[in-house]
């Protein structure tokens, strides 16, 4: 029987792969990456993308209220038209996600991140330049698309570069870069916002403000702004292609995917990457095992897609992802997009200025400074994940989160419920609890930046074999780009309509989600992707016999199918070379 075959894979000391059973008691976190400094160092770099990404989220809440973007477009003030602008940018990722699910099989993940970074350019540089709506919602889709391809190919390239001890931690990294580059646009927009003064001052205009207080942009569009400039939101949008271009360039001297180099029978070239990635000899035995799992998972895949393209036509690869041994997993990877996506997290970044002003902070200044502060706290809270999720578990993160979010969803439906409607007066009533209300937003966020935010793109990654991960991760970051672009379009109609309900409506979906993952995903820490694609697939009974079959014979060709541990792959390996 062959090693993947064999006995319980409920625990990493049990783990049916040779590489997994080896690398389970090396150190996780923080010391596991030291100690691969060159594939952490590369995961880090190639973050640069995930960046954008949460750069692009935070940029445009504090913009919508600046006064010089409000006397520059005020066609764009309305709660709907500005959901459609900031959901903009969701529509276009959705369908970066999905071409990309096919063009990063095709060139490589390496250089469709290098893709990604020209359409991204030419998205912010309409946006940035934009001197009509029409520029600026072509900028935002088109943006998004680029968004879009990052997002599905740079934790999947992580995933693939990763020692399976240190895989959820470097695939972590894609949500701490996110959150950095949500933090650092805050701040961006803060201290730009006051270039030339943090007020419009139209020319001409005596009283630029309405009864209420807040910014008369109807009737000041056409005098332009004395004080605040168009720099206070032009740089900040256009600053996002000094990371792209960095990754760009950068990427001209990382390697490639070793399982893309397999998936494309350069096997000399993968043995290379994978050499340097794990900083061993190319001889080494520990490197000649994951090589030939990696190889023997090829292999099986392969085969099998033939057989379906033999069968079904071309499309047959795509259908395959909805035939019963792969629907679970698309599935559950998609199920828990959802319910990433409906723990509000989207909604609190987008309209974050909004929200507080909600709980009757009516100062622009303290708005960005209360949205700076969720940054810096995610940026913060999401480090756990990078140094623990390898150690404790997906599941854990996961369920806590869930538990913590719907704690803090609740608090805030109670206390906004009770002083709504003195909070509505605008005469600075009941600001202790405002503040009440605004720390429970930051614990949310710090819930959400330790589990939902990273674990679950790690999991993404780690439930599809390698013929179906870069068409499944597709498919599944795709549905978080689709659920993200219903949260951008409805959010702010459902706080100016729902209130309060709208945090209950969260909770319920945070709960939810815990309750999801508790019930159907399995433990998947310490597992080597090859192995998962079995451990997904079910237990013996679910495998059809020509699988494992096919494998057998897979592992008996290379090598593997009566290895227990290291020596004894050396002794076969020698056994086979003599013969």
């Amino acid at each position: 029987m062959p090693a993947y075959l064999s006995s319980s894979t409920k625990e990493a000391k049990n783990s049916q792969s040779l590489v997994g059973r080896q690398n389970a008691s090396k150190p996780h976190g923080l010391r596991g990456m030291l100690k691969n400094p060159y594939v952490f160092l590369t995961c880090v770099f190639v973050s640069l993308g995930c960046m954008m990404y949460g750069y692009d989220q935070g940029v445009m809440s504090p913009i919508l209220v600046m006064e010089n973007f409000m006397n520059k477009f005020p066609g764009l003030m309305g709660s709907t038209i500005q959901g459609w602008l900031v959901a903009a940018l969701e529509l276009g990722a959705w369908a970066g996600a999905l071409f990309n699910g096919w063009l990063s099989d095709v060139i490589s993940r390496k250089y469709s991140m290098m893709v990604a970074v020209l359409v991204f350019t030419l998205g912010t540089g309409l946006q940035s330049g934009a001197q009509s709506p029409a520029y600026f919602f072509a900028g935002r889709i088109i943006g998004g698309f680029g968004i879009g391809m990052f997002s599905m190919v740079i934790p999947l390239y992580q995933a693939e570069i990763a020692p399976p001890e240190l895989r959820g931690s470097l695939v972590s990294l894609q949500q701490l870069s996110i959150t950095i580059g949500t933090t650092v646009a805050f701040w961006l927009d803060f201290g730009f916002s006051y270039v030339g003064g943090n007020k419009c001052k139209p020319e001409g205009i005596t009283n630029p403000y309405t009864s209420t207080g807040s910014y008369n942009y109807e009737q000041n569009h056409g005098h332009p702004c004395t004080g605040q400039t168009d720099v206070a939101w032009r740089v900040p949008l256009a600053l996002q292609l000094v990371p792209a271009w960095t990754l760009f360039f950068g990427l001209f001297f990382f390697p490639f995917s070793p399982r893309w180099l397999m998936l494309k029978h350069r096997e000399d070239e993968a043995r290379t990457a994978l050499s340097k990635l794990r900083r061993l000899d190319p001889n080494d035995p520990l490197l000649s095992a994951e090589l030939l799992e990696i190889k023997a998972a090829v292999m099986f895949d392969e085969q099998t897609t033939a057989e379906l393209i033999g069968e079904g036509g071309i499309l047959a690869p795509w259908k395959a992802l909805f035939a019963p041994n792969m629907f679970k997993r698309v599935f559950l990877g998609s199920a828990m997009m959802v319910f990433q996506q409906f723990t509000g997290i989207n909604a609190v970044l987008y309209y974050a200025p909004q929200i507080f002003e909600s709980f009757g902070f009516s100062s622009t200044t303290t708005e960005l400074l209360a949205t700076g502060v969720t940054g810096i706290l995610q940026v913060t809270f999401t480090l756990p994940a990078v140094l623990y999720l390898d150690k404790f578990g997906r599941k854990t993160f996961l369920i806590v989160g869930a538990a913590g979010m719907f704690i803090c969803h609740v608090i805030v439906a109670s206390v906004e419920g009770v002083y709504e409607d003195q909070w509505n007066k605008g005469e600075h009533l009941a600001v202790t609890q405002g503040w009440v209300a605004i720390v429970f937003i930051w614990l949310f966020a710090v819930n959400f930046a330790y589990s939902w935010g990273p674990v679950t793109w790690v999991l993404a990654q780690e439930i599809f074999p390698a013929s179906m991960r870069s068409r499944g991760v597709s498919i599944v970051a795709s549905t978080n780009w689709m659920f993200n672009f219903v949260i951008g379009l409805t959010t702010k109609d459902m706080l100016g309509s729902m209130k309060y309900g709208t945090y209950i409506f969260f909770a319920i979906f945070s709960a939810g989600g815990g309750f999801f993952i508790w019930k159907f995903f399995p433990e998947t820490k310490d597992k080597t992707l090859e192995e998962l694609d079995v451990f997904f697939g079910g237990d013996m009974g679910s495998i059809a016999s020509k699988d494992r079959e096919r494998m057998q014979r897979i592992y008996e060709e290379l090598g593997l199918a009566n290895a227990s541990d290291i020596s004894d792959l050396k002794l076969e390996e020698k056994a086979i070379h003599e013969e």
